[in-house]
């Protein structure tokens, strides 16, 4: 079985999104030969995943999901052909999104992470309004997005993400790797977050493997 990583590694150094702290990694001083480091990070460095709390107001925070809510089926979306900082439309979406099981996850593979640590990464295309309201209507549970945010960095909108938790429809950004998982198939993914009891989101190892037929 092979698993497919859509992760980028969190470091020093990585792009963040504007405002969101820098991650800092500290040695901590022990016994020789024992290694021990300090991490200083953001809810929502790297790859992530946002709670509805993120935005909503007495939305549920990471822990209040049970853990199966993070292992899915779904399906790999293209939308390579988007321009920088443009809304990705519905029609885009409509024909590709017949391949979606049931309550599974949507990943939106525009590309995008090719220009990860560059300055044009955070000009990624973003969901339209009509776009983020087909993915729920879709019975989407999930949607992930191999860009800074399913909302413009740009403009600093925030419909996608106001319709996606507001119906409760979890958000991963920042994935990578996309381009290894073919359309029309069908994947196991597992988007497992860190307890991190009463927070917004966190980081997350998301991976990628075929279901079985």
């Amino acid at each position: 079985m092979q698993f497919i990583d859509l992760s980028h590694a969190i470091e020093q150094g990585m792009t963040v999104f504007p405002g969101d702290p820098e991650p800092r990694v500290e040695a901590v001083e022990t016994e020789p030969p024992w290694q021990v480091s300090r991490l200083v990070l953001g809810t929502h460095t790297g790859t992530h995943i946002d709670a509805a709390s993120h935005l909503v107001p007495e939305g549920k925070t990471i822990t209040q999901y049970p853990p199966e809510r993070f292992l899915l089926t779904g399906i790999v979306v293209s939308l390579e052909g988007c321009g920088e900082d443009t809304p990705i439309p519905a029609e885009a979406l409509q024909p590709q999104l017949k391949a979606l099981p049931a309550g599974g996850a949507v990943l939106l593979r525009t590309g995008w992470d090719l220009y990860w640590k560059s300055e044009r990464y955070f000009r990624h295309p973003y969901l339209s309004p009509e776009a983020a309201q087909l993915l729920v209507e879709a019975g989407a549970s999930l949607v992930g997005i191999d860009a800074l945010s399913v909302d413009s960095s740009v403009q600093g909108t925030r419909h996608a993400h106001t319709t996606l938790l507001g119906n409760d429809v979890l958000i991963v950004e920042n994935l990578a790797r996309l381009d290894r998982l073919v359309g029309g198939v069908v994947y196991q993914c597992s988007f497992l977050p860190l307890p991190l009891r009463g927070l917004d989101g966190s980081p997350v190892r998301a991976l990628a493997w075929r279901a079985a037929s």
